[in-house]
């Protein structure tokens, strides 16, 4: 009885097993695309892009120095519908052989994604959710792996509140910002 069940649902040809074979590189010829992440069905439809409106909020607000010499400037955060922007410069200018750069954790009073796209100057995450009160950034030194240093319950631990340089807390509501230890 196995047997029959076996043949009956594989025994039977389908559509696809009797496609002839597809000539090598002809979708993409048909759709004139370089196979990769671009690739798409000839009559897919890729949605246009909506443009973000996004406010800007003046900081300019003097975290301290993250490396010997270097002082890290909070410059603004910008909030869209979608996204967080924290704008940042060092002072003096970093130089090319400098090893500063930008060691920050960001968090809020409602969990949000810690994943960022960064790009010389700035950083974009996700905006926390509209009932968000605050959103917080963590500073560090270069060399200093703060990831590693949550309980189990996911605050940050002795270690973590130790090597922080400052944190920015920036209020969603009336859109000010301090700073603390």
């Amino acid at each position: 009885m196995l047997r029959r069940l076996a043949h009956k649902l594989i025994g039977q040809p389908s559509s696809a097993r009797d496609a002839g074979a597809i000539r090598r590189g002809w979708r993409h010829e048909a759709v004139r695309l370089a196979p990769g992440i671009s690739e798409v069905t000839a009559n897919a439809r890729i949605p246009g892009r909506t443009p973000e409106s996004w406010v800007t909020h003046a900081l300019d607000v003097d975290i301290g120095e993250v490396a010997d010499g270097y002082h890290l400037i909070a410059r603004s955060i910008s909030l869209s519908a979608r996204y967080l922007l924290f704008e940042f410069a060092f002072v003096p200018e970093r130089a090319e052989e400098a090893e500063v750069w930008l060691n920050m954790s960001y968090s809020s009073d409602i969990p949000v994604s810690r994943d960022y796209v960064g790009a010389g100057g700035d950083v974009q995450y996700d905006r926390p959710p509209l009932e968000a009160q605050y959103a917080w950034f963590d500073f560090f030194r270069p060399d200093y792996d703060w990831m590693d240093h949550f309980d189990r319950s996911g605050q940050p631990d002795s270690d973590y509140r130790r090597n922080r340089i400052a944190r920015l807390t920036f209020d969603l509501r009336t859109r000010e910002a301090r700073t603390s230890k």
